[in-house]
């Protein structure tokens, strides 16, 4: 089990990173115990700019989400031509057999 599993640690803040070897997923993520304390501007200002972040993350969510029809589309098409070309009759169907 420990063999499908990577454990990697941050050279930049020392967060412990559990990363699954087949699909690449994050499983876990554990940050440093301990540190600096931080000022309220400081945490004020850390937590602005993560909602900032979300909101792009989201945007670029949304964005992706309005074009994936016009993907879709595209690459039914594509499928299309392919067939057409390689000219092989479709395969029979079940019910056409009665």
């Amino acid at each position: 089990m420990e063999a499908e599993k990577l454990i990697i640690i941050c050279p930049c803040c020392e967060a412990k990173l559990v990363i699954d070897r087949l699909t690449g997923a994050l499983l876990a993520h554990e940050r440093p115990k301990g540190g600096p304390a931080k000022t309220l501007e400081q945490a004020m200002s850390e937590e602005k700019k993560r909602r900032q972040e979300a909101e792009d993350r989201f945007a670029q969510a949304v964005k992706e989400h309005q074009h994936r029809d016009d993907l879709l589309e595209r690459k039914f098409k594509e499928a299309l031509k392919r067939a057409e070309k390689d000219g092989e009759p479709p395969p029979p169907r079940p019910f056409e057999f009665d």
